[in-house]
């Protein structure tokens, strides 16, 4: 055999072996990505988390649920919770935890108001493992549960539950809160805001200033506009509408209240309103707030029911009790992003003759 066919025979087998080279990679690459795509089909995404088939199914099915019966049937709820959340807490949420391998779910009440300020806020009422396309509750006490995980890293996700039933006990403690701010029917100013309608506990003495200063996150004063007001609000809504407020004097910084609350404490203006862009918490430098009112509601005894509406009829103390007007209450059902406890009613309008 010449060189020539050596050569010749030496470049087919070369160019046979690349052929096939290049087959098996082909191959190869098919069979990955069939085996990816067979394995995809077992995954499920909810809430922007890639989940295993079954723990997708039973989340999908929570998500569903839009009263409080079906929640009570198919969580396994007490009839003390769901008794709690039918008169006064109508905000309810839920998150899937897969940190640790395998998936838990975990259920919270959004608070309500009491004695002029939110309790039961992010309360834990459930906690499941679910096994088999079942959710079992973990045997552990909630209160060390809730102990044990960090909320703020999970992503809660409301649910759209229907509050449908009235009770005048939670009509009368929001108007505790709400009554002397919203009596006037006129938008809320500065004071209203970051005064009236803050916390007590969040008011803070400051030594040696003639101030005290007022603390209210943006997901507080979201739910204070969506009871306050008729209209719905985002907190994106509420943000805007804090900067256009008649005579407020305001700005942002680009920190955090928490962890410097001395250094921005005793730095204020008197009324002034500074809104720190990282935690989302505004700080109100306030002088003394007081007032008075004639007006009050009337007995329980004497509001009334219309569909959902509730009808709290307003006396006058200066003209012998005298029925003067009427708050239109009611039950909230609005679906807005940013809070944390929505109301049991929010104030539709306010009459008065």
């Amino acid at each position: 055999m010449n060189k020539t066919v050596k050569y010749i025979l030496g470049f087919v087998a070369i160019f046979v072996a690349a052929v096939i080279c290049v087959f098996g990679i082909i191959k190869y690459e098919e069979s990955k990505e069939t085996t990816t795509t067979n394995n995809s089909e077992n995954l499920g995404s909810v809430d922007g988390k890639n989940l295993d088939k079954e723990t997708t199914v039973v989340v999908e099915k929570i998500r569903t649920i839009t009263d409080l019966d079906s929640l009570k049937s198919e969580l396994n709820l007490s009839q003390e919770t769901i008794a709690e959340l039918k008169n006064f807490a109508p905000t309810v949420s839920y998150t899937v935890d897969n940190s640790d391998g395998g998936a838990k779910i975990y259920l919270r009440q959004g608070g309500y108001i009491s004695s002029n300020k939110i309790v039961g806020k992010n309360e834990l009422i459930g906690a499941y493992d679910v096994k088999d396309g079942k959710l079992t509750p973990v045997s552990e006490d909630l209160k060390k549960v809730s102990s044990k995980i960090d909320s703020s890293k999970l992503k809660w996700t409301d649910l759209n539950l229907k509050n449908t039933d009235h009770n005048k006990s939670a009509a009368k403690e929001m108007l505790k809160k709400y009554f002397f701010a919203t009596q006037g029917g006129r938008k809320l100013e500065q004071v209203a805001l970051f005064g009236y309608l803050v916390e007590l506990d969040n008011h803070i003495t400051v030594s040696g200033k003639d101030y005290h200063v007022t603390k209210m996150s943006l997901a507080e004063l979201t739910d204070v506009y969506n009871t306050a007001y008729k209209d719905t609000y985002s907190a994106e809504d509420v943000y805007k509408d804090v900067t256009s407020l008649k005579n407020i004097k305001y700005r942002e910084v680009d920190d955090s209240y928490s962890g410097n609350e001395d250094k921005y404490n005793n730095s204020l203006a008197i009324a002034e309103t500074v809104y720190f862009k990282k935690d989302k918490v505004y700080i109100t430098a306030m002088g003394g707030v007081g007032g008075t009112t004639s007006y009050s509601p009337t007995e329980e005894s004497s509001w009334t029911t219309e569909g959902d509406r509730l009808i709290v009829p307003i006396k006058d103390a200066s003209k012998d009790n005298k029925v003067v007007g009427k708050y239109i209450l009611r039950l909230n059902n609005k679906q807005y992003k940013g809070g944390e406890s929505r109301s049991k009613y929010y104030i539709e309008s306010i009459e008065l003759n």
